[in-house]
């Protein structure tokens, strides 16, 4: 059985998948109204990835013997000054995630929880992918540079369809 702190901080996390589903969600509709029709499709994606991840987490927390506290989402940033921006965006936030991660997975060490260090080891692996991918798409908008941040946002809506 869990710990009272480790409950609590998955179910921060549970929140925190949350905030970053509606984070996603918010960028694609900032892509849609902007006409980055790729950056749309990966930024809904990643917002469907997101909820996957809240998910597994209140699934374990059912199969533990514990119960998930759904939060109320924090309403995210709506308007951008362009793709440089949302990329930035993002990887600070991937960062923030994994340090959360990172916390949890330290806390549960400590307390000889074997459970939710093993529960944990895919979500770790899965961060050094999504900050990857953030340093990456970081990458191809300054490559493009202003004027043709619109093939970037073509190699943008690509890597989502490489999700699927």
């Amino acid at each position: 059985m869990a710990s009272k702190k480790v409950v609590k901080l998955i179910n921060d996390q549970i929140a925190m998948e949350a905030d970053s589903s509606a984070i996603y969600l918010a960028m694609a509709t900032w892509a849609v109204k902007n006409g980055y029709k790729g950056t749309a499709a990966f930024m809904f994606k990643q917002a469907e990835e997101e909820r996957e991840h809240m998910y597994k987490f209140i699934h374990f927390l059912g199969e533990i013997g514990e119960q998930a506290i759904i939060s109320k989402v924090t309403e995210p940033k709506a308007d951008y000054r362009g793709l440089l921006e949302v990329m930035q965006t993002t990887l600070g936030h991937e960062k923030k995630v994994t340090a959360s991660i990172h916390n949890i997975m330290s806390v549960a060490r400590k307390e000889d929880d074997y459970p939710v260090t093993s529960f944990l080891k895919w979500f770790i692996d899965e961060q050094v992918e999504e900050e990857a991918t953030a340093n990456e798409l970081i990458d191809i908008v300054k490559m493009a540079g202003k004027v043709s941040e619109y093939l970037a946002d073509k190699e943008i809506g690509a890597k989502a369809a490489k999700k699927d």
